[in-house]
């Protein structure tokens, strides 16, 4: 091929690459399909959150950590940061709604999605399957349900399954001590 030819393919293929690249690296969020909340709801808990104490007060030790991701089309949630038993959520808009993956310091990683019946301000997560999850015999967590108290007050709710049974569920309210911009 003649250098003047070949030159001509490379800037070709350098365009082709830049289109694609672009196409990919889009910031539009995935949409979310009508009925229900969506992606923003959990996107809008972007930043750093702390424990509340029985008095009411955060006690500041960070707990969650919400943070927008991949060109906005998922948020990540990093629960107990930091620590060994620090654990990762992933939502996203799913063919059925809002929905997340829970990677869990048990090993598994449950995949739940939003109920019908949840409001902007009430999420509840049941689980449809996961990754280490042959049946309900494996304790995982099953539930998961987000309470907005406020706009930098929240109360989540996670239950564990365990050959059918309800083995544990932690409750825990947390505040927003900065909102980020990341």
């Amino acid at each position: 091929m003649p250098r003047r030819q070949a030159r001509g393919v490379s800037r070709v293929a350098l365009l082709l690459t830049l289109c694609l690249w672009t196409a990919c690296a889009s910031t539009a969020p995935v949409p979310t399909p009508a009925g229900g909340p969506g992606l923003g709801t959990i996107a809008a808990l972007e930043g750093v959150w702390v424990e509340v104490g029985e008095d009411g007060s955060p006690t500041g030790r960070v707990t969650n950590d919400f943070r927008s991701t991949a060109g906005g089309s998922a948020v990540s949630e990093v629960v107990f940061p930091g620590t060994p038993e620090e654990m990762l959520t992933v939502y996203q808009a799913g063919p059925e709604g809002l929905e997340l993956t829970h990677y869990c310091a048990a090993g598994n990683a449950p995949r739940m999605v939003l109920d019908p019946g949840s409001t902007e301000n009430d999420l509840r997560f049941t689980c449809t399957g996961g990754v280490g999850l042959e049946d309900h015999a494996t304790g995982h967590m099953h539930t998961g349900r987000i309470v907005v108290l406020g706009p930098d007050r929240l109360r989540t709710e996670w239950a564990n399954l365990e050959a059918g049974e309800n083995t544990f569920t932690g409750v825990f309210e947390i505040q927003r001590v900065d909102a980020g911009t990341r």
